[in-house]
């Protein structure tokens, strides 16, 4: 058996091998393919010796008995030591002998391993390492940063600006990159050659005719050609993942472009990367794009400080099809944190904290569709959600709030269902423009104007929900319809239920209550029917009909409001329980 001195020798022994060839400042075991972990660092002597004691006492080993002392150092030499280095400089390298270095990635990959081991598995030393192609990934490879810097990602930088720098591919079922900055930098010289050349080969402007239109030119289809595959949003970009049973393992990555024109990271084509604890922050473009049926699972990322959307969600991809997006945090996108465009595009997107966006917070439109569950939605420049063109999206438990303007917007179609969220701090809940979905179960209070606005043919249902303190609770205007049933609308600043200019909801089954006005204010033409819901304690008519207001008002307990229950004036009438009353000022005592 040997002594604690000669342990700790030997311990200290593998921890210098250890650290000398791989960099890392703590053990990392690596058990099976695609897994990497981290252990605590031993930090004082005979640490490692009462874990070898534990390990002796839960197996039933007799202490006397000559086994091999653990040592995390070893072990995890032990796990790495098939893998292969590319360093910059081998003069940084001082490990063992029989490891195998190269000086650039190229290289690496076309080492076969002596050995015969079923994995690659490659180590990105500290440093800047220039590609000047695509390296295309098509086979389970480990590419995995190496350094002792306590952020290995920002100290092992893979970089290029003339293509893509990563293409994961078909035939890389599951490969892994981890603690790597993968950053594409724009070619600014070849970028200004690209813009001479289409300058020079532009064809002039055509001629206006003599009536002064401009005839059609044959040539603007070829240039509509030319500009679409120049925007191609899924080239030049940091990485591609791209094809069907590509499923990467990607970890604590950071993701960079310099590219305005193109996103960050494209995933598409069916593949399904896990990604989680990286970042895709401070791109010229988008964060991240999913495309093309493509799927995938990405937790605790960030996406931050892109001048297009954080993330960008089309063509039928579904990133619930291997989980979804999950505890990320998604910030500072100039415009968008999440925006879903396209027939079935439909991510989860849950937990996740979206904010300050400077156009939005999240973004749902051409039919697309989408679960957003327990996320906070705060803080964003103009609207916290906008929904629009037939797309039809899920916002379940959410907290939305502090929006500079507007909490949720649906118009131009837009639908969903938006139920059981907290909506604080905005300037509401808008429907407008054929806007239409139900609206179930929410908190909406402290909102600037109004709690719930409805106008312009929009038809929304709104159920069950608590609408107070705002300035008008709900506003129905400009030929709104709707239907408000069995929602609690109390102590709003004016007007809890404000209904104008055609408007013609539906008003049914609601307590409507201690408003400092009125509690349903019926004007400008406003119509609709106000029936089977109690009205009491506004501080001013419970019910008022001006200025040409038709309503049908049936079936209601109307008590104890300040003034009238319900009064009628302006050249505005009624029908009350099957009487009609007109006149210039008419009151229904209580």
């Amino acid at each position: 058996m040997t002594s604690p001195s000669q342990e700790e020798d030997d311990v200290e022994e593998w921890r210098v091998l250890y650290q000398e060839t791989f960099g890392y400042r703590r053990p990392l075991f690596h058990p099976e393919h695609a897994v990497f972990q981290f252990q605590p660092d031993p930090k004082f002597p005979g640490h490692q010796r009462n874990n070898n004691r534990e390990r002796r006492e839960e197996n039933d080993v007799d202490e006397e008995e000559d086994v091999e002392e653990w040592n995390p150092w070893k072990e995890s030499y032990e796990q790495l030591s098939r893998g292969v280095h590319v360093m910059n400089s081998f003069e940084q390298f001082v490990g063992a002998a029989d490891i195998q270095c190269f000086d650039h990635i190229d290289e690496a990959f076309l080492d076969e391993n002596p050995e015969g081991h079923h994995e690659k598995l490659i180590f990105l030393h500290e440093g800047t390492h220039n590609v000047n192609h695509t390296i295309r990934i098509a086979s389970d490879v480990q590419i995995i940063g190496a350094s002792s810097s306590e952020d290995i990602a920002a100290s092992v930088i893979l970089t290029g600006r003339h293509a893509t720098i990563l293409e994961i591919q078909e035939g890389a079922r599951s490969p892994y990159l981890g603690w790597i900055t993968v950053k594409y930098e724009v070619d600014t010289e070849h970028e200004a050659e690209v813009a001479l050349i289409m300058e020079v080969d532009a064809p002039p402007p055509p001629e206006p005719n003599s009536s002064g239109a401009v005839a059609d030119n044959d040539d603007d289809d070829d240039l509509e050609k030319v500009n679409e595959i120049e925007s191609d949003q899924t080239t030049n970009c940091a990485m591609v993942v791209t094809g069907r049973g590509v499923e990467p393992i990607i970890e604590s990555c950071h993701f960079q472009s310099g590219n305005a024109d193109h996103h960050t990271v494209v995933v598409k084509d069916h593949a399904a990367p896990k990604i989680k604890n990286s970042k895709f922050i401070g791109g010229s473009g988008g964060g991240i794009i999913i495309t093309h049926q493509a799927a995938g699972y990405y937790d605790t990322c960030e996406f931050a400080q892109n001048l297009r959307s954080g993330i960008r969600v089309q063509f039928q991809a579904n990133p619930d099809g291997l989980g979804h997006f999950q505890n990320c945090d998604i910030f500072s996108n100039a415009k968008f944190g999440v925006e879903l465009t396209s027939p079935n595009a439909n991510p989860t997107i849950t937990e996740c904290e979206i904010h300050h966006g400077e156009l939005g917070g999240i973004c749902v439109h051409e039919e697309a569709t989408g679960q957003f569950l327990k996320n906070r939605v705060h803080n964003n420049a103009f609207l916290a959600v906008w929904i629009c063109g037939g797309a039809n999206p899920i916002l379940r438990q959410n907290e939305i709030f502090d929006g500079r303007h507007g909490g949720i917007l649906v118009h131009r179609y837009g639908k969903g269902l938006i139920e059981d969220n907290e909506i604080y701090g905005n300037a509401g809940v808008y429907f407008y423009d054929n806007g239409s979905g139900i609206l179930e179960g929410n908190e909406i209070n402290g909102n600037t104007l109004t709690g719930v606005q409805i106008r312009t043919g929009a038809n929304p249902r709104i159920l069950k929900n608590r609408i107070w303190n705002n300035d008008n609770g709900v506003l129905i205007h400009e030929g709104g319809q709707g239907c408000l049933e069995e929602n609690t609308v109390f102590d709003n600043t004016t007007t809890n239920v404000f209904i104008q200019t055609e408007a013609t909801p539906t008003v049914r089954k609601n307590k409507i209550f201690g408003s400092r006005e009125t509690g349903i204010l019926i004007t400008d033409g406003g119509k609709g029917t106000i029936e089977d819901n109690e009205i009491f304690d506004n501080g001013q008519a419970g019910v008022m009909i001006l200025s040409e207001a038709t309503p049908v008002i049936q079936l209601n307990r109307v008590h104890g409001n300040r003034s009238a229950g319900i009064e009628v004036s302006s050249k505005g009438e009624c029908v009350v329980h099957n009487m009609q009353l007109v006149g210039p000022k008419r009151h229904l005592s209580e």
